[in-house]
């Protein structure tokens, strides 16, 4: 076990209770297993490594045994375990199980070797899932598109939006939020219609609501566990989106990268600054955005060249410098500051993928 804290046992039982928190990791793969778990409370997923990016296996819940393969026969840990919520629960030792084994006829001993060996061929099931998580993703270091396993695909973003989007329409109900309107989620709802229908697993999910939350347009209420969509207009748009960009050619997609965002975050931030014309366009000063951005004595957010990036992938015409203090671009406003909310949220599913290769988990 990794990282989970030991609490004293009850004066009642003769095996331990543990807890750990919510992410936090129970085993890891190839470790050595010295215990088998019985989950009082919570859910651990339970995940394997392939390159930078996770195959998710199952998530286990309140009720059930997690870790009995490696423990039952002896060898290292095949995948690895993380709470997807504060969790509670009991550590079976060797000794602890021994006690129980030495009472046991030897027919069941060897019954229960049987099981464990046939359960491990099982794990070709992770064979299979090893292509799922496959996409190209745009790599700032090498400058282009590549193929690598990601841990939320486009294909998984799209499914979890999609019974987001269909659960909210059925069985959403309307909710006040200061001056803003939301959706209110059915949980149970969401989860079935995520996990068992679209397969997407529990795990996945609650990355892909974090990353939402993280993004501005859904909120989670932590006493009750309410979820509320801000603006399902905007979740039909990035599906729309989402959907265009993977039936596309990875060389012409629209990725941008990090340095390309931050440049375009901050015209958002000033683009009302700019009146539109009757077609709808405005003709923004991007040299005096620069300014207003950097702070004094400070290091400026970005230079001006790197506003080539956004250029080349549409989003702006190409600048007209007129002094130092003017340097003019056109774009369409309205459409500016919906491709700027669709990268925010794709830089959120960006950011759990990142932090997910960079952990090992």
């Amino acid at each position: 076990m990794s990282e989970a804290a030991k609490s004293p046992p009850p004066a009642s039982t003769a095996v331990p209770s543990i807890r750990i928190k919510k992410g936090q990791m129970l085993f890891r793969e190839g470790e050595n297993a010295g215990a088998m778990y019985l989950i009082r409370q919570g859910t651990i997923r339970v995940f394997k490594k392939k390159g930078e990016a996770d195959i998710e296996i199952e998530s286990i819940r309140a009720g059930q045994i997690i870790g009995e393969l490696a423990f039952l026969d002896g060898n290292p840990r095949s995948a690895s375990g993380e709470a997807l919520s504060d969790c509670e629960l009991v550590e079976i030792s060797g000794p602890a199980f021994q006690q129980v084994l030495d009472k046991i006829p030897e027919w069941l001993k060897i019954l229960l070797r049987t099981l464990v060996t046939r359960l491990r061929a099982a794990s070709t099931k992770i064979r299979q899932l090893e292509s799922s998580s496959t996409e190209f993703v745009y790599n700032e270091k090498e400058g282009k598109r590549v193929a690598q396993n990601v841990y939320l695909s486009a294909p998984d973003v799209m499914k979890v939006s999609t019974a987001i989007l269909l659960v909210a329409n059925r069985w959403g109900k309307s909710v006040q939020l200061g001056d803003r309107t939301g959706t209110e989620v059915p949980a149970g709802l969401l989860q079935r219609y995520s996990n068992q229908i679209l397969q997407v697993p529990s795990s996945k999910m609650t990355s892909v609501l974090d990353a939402f939350t993280v993004a501005g347009f859904m909120k989670t209420d932590d006493t009750s566990g309410a979820i509320v969509l801000l603006d399902i207009e905007f979740l039909e748009k990035l599906i729309h989106y989402m959907n265009e960009e993977n039936l596309t050619e990875p060389s012409k997609r629209h990725d941008i990268s990090n340095r390309g965002f931050v440049i375009m975050s901050l015209i958002s931030k000033h683009l009302s600054r700019y009146a539109k014309d009757a077609e709808g366009i405005s003709l923004v000063n991007v040299a005096e955005v620069l300014k207003l951005e950097t702070p004094e004595g400070g290091r400026a957010p970005f230079r001006l060249d790197d506003f080539a990036e956004l250029v080349k992938l549409g989003y702006a015409s190409n600048v007209t410098a007129k002094s130092a203090d003017e340097v003019l671009s056109s774009m369409r406003s309205d459409h500016f500051l919906l491709s700027a909310r669709i990268q925010r949220a794709l830089k959120s599913i960006e950011a759990v993928n990142d932090q997910k290769r960079k952990s090992g988990k």
